[in-house]
């Protein structure tokens, strides 16, 4: 067995690393491309959720404007209704209990989809960087391949 027979063995080994490195790398990607396509679902039902958020959010504003008006229209009404004063102070009462219980529910709902949403910025990135990673590796196995068909060329001539 001569040297050229021995470098075509080495580059014919060399070359199925390669094909062997290329198809891990493809299930690799395949599976980077599962996570994020999961993450973009869960990106997606968090921005469902906050936008149910903000228009609940917007319903309570309401709820609280409607509230301030009655409230308001009350007060014009309280020197008539003068007996019927300590039933009202009992509904503000009440109604402004209700308020910061609202309040505090949304501020840790709100606090939450921050929490959440931060953990899936860091996730993506994570990813993001995995990618690149497996970019480089790729386009390595590529310049590799390209230089043994090269090598195999010029020993073929």
């Amino acid at each position: 067995m001569d040297t050229t027979d021995i470098r075509l063995r080495v580059l014919e080994t060399d070359v199925a690393a390669l094909r062997a490195q290329s198809q891990e790398s493809k299930v690799i990607n395949a599976g980077i491309l599962d996570v994020l396509k999961d993450l973009r679902t869960v990106t997606t039902e968090l921005w469902t959720e906050m936008t149910g958020f903000r228009t609940e959010l917007t319903g309570f504003r309401t709820e609280l404007d409607e509230l301030r008006t009655g409230q308001d229209s009350l007060r014009a009404e309280m020197a008539e209704l003068r007996t019927d004063m300590t039933d009202l102070r009992t509904e503000m009462t009440d109604l402004r209990t209700g308020q910061d219980e609202l309040r505090a529910e949304m501020r840790t709902g709100h606090a939450e989809l921050r929490e959440e949403i931060s953990v899936v910025k860091r996730s993506v990135g994570n990813l993001e960087l995995s990618m690149k990673r497996v970019e480089g590796d790729v386009a390595e196995l590529k310049a590799g391949h390209i230089e043994l068909r090269h090598l195999v060329a010029d020993l073929v001539k």
